[in-house]
């Protein structure tokens, strides 16, 4: 399944089911590649196979709420996790 010559090593792609909210810009950006399931409507990868990484990507980026996770051996590349720049303010005791 994981073919060096694809790039597709270690990688590890996979839709979230509670985030996807059925736009299908995934299916525009990559088609044939990302689906909607007839009956959940949730976006699902149908050809790993024949999916290039840039394919991948282009679904996982086109996805306006980051539904798409992107791991390769196991870290997360896509989308990152920021941490904050600030520590949240102190709540006000008055």
């Amino acid at each position: 399944m994981n073919d060096p010559k694809s790039g597709k090593e270690g990688l590890n792609v996979w839709i979230d089911p509670k985030r996807c909210i059925s736009n299908a810009k995934c299916t525009t950006a990559a088609p044939g590649i990302y689906v909607l399931d007839e009956e959940t409507q949730v976006a699902e990868i149908a050809d790993w196979e024949g999916a290039t990484v840039q394919q991948l990507f282009a679904g996982a980026r086109a996805c306006p709420t980051q539904a798409i996770i992107i791991e390769q051996y196991g870290r997360r590349v896509y989308p990152q996790i920021l941490t904050p720049m600030f520590e949240a303010p102190e709540p006000d005791d008055d």
